[in-house]
């Protein structure tokens, strides 16, 4: 089989060609889904170990039973679903939720000038990073999967195992209390400034 590109590959052909055996469709699943999968993984199990092994079982499994899977359009939604099942059987979740690094500056505090910029904006990132740990933690991974991961509110109830209207609930919530908290942080920056 011909190496797949990035753009425009249809994942129908090749989970089809994975399923029939195809092992550069299987290490192109591999490939461009293992560290979504880690971050995700990490994201709502804090065993790094343990979400490194979930993901090589998830895979061997895949290949073991391949003739058997239905077919998907979405090879990031099947995999995300699949490990996010599996990590609940084997543990108890967290209840945080980190978002380390989603969140990070992009100001150089190297340069003197924008190092006052640079403190603000720093002290605005803390301070989502603290009420982003104030939502439950069902809330966080719907925001996660939404905005760091691109899935629609159809595809996080399937992956959390939610009704469609649940998810958007949470999203909704989460999102509300968000806006909240921090137009009220900025409000009271902006008097002390």
């Amino acid at each position: 089989m011909e190496p797949f590109n990035d753009q425009g590959t249809d994942e129908l052909l090749i989970w089809r060609a994975f399923k029939s055996g195809d092992e550069a469709a299987f290490g192109e699943m591999y490939r461009t889904q293992v560290q979504a999968l880690l971050n995700y993984g990490n994201k709502i199990n804090p065993d790094r170990q343990q979400v490194q092994d979930s993901i090589q079982d998830l895979f061997i499994e895949l290949w073991n039973s391949r003739e058997r899977l239905k077919d998907t359009t979405s090879i990031k939604f099947y995999l995300f679903r699949s490990l996010r099942n599996k990590l609940s059987k084997l543990s108890k979740p967290d209840h945080s939720f980190p978002l380390d690094n989603a969140y990070e500056t992009v100001s150089d505090p190297s340069v003197t000038f924008y190092f006052f910029d640079h403190e603000i904006e720093s002290e605005r990132i803390e301070r989502l990073q603290k009420t982003i740990l104030k939502l439950s933690r069902r809330q966080q991974e719907a925001i996660n999967l939404r905005y760091f991961h691109d899935f629609n509110n159809e595809e996080i109830a399937e992956i959390m195992g939610l009704n469609y209207q649940s998810a958007c609930k949470l999203i909704y919530s989460g999102l509300k209390f968000l806006k909240e908290n921090v137009k009220l942080f900025t409000f009271i920056m902006l008097l002390f400034n």
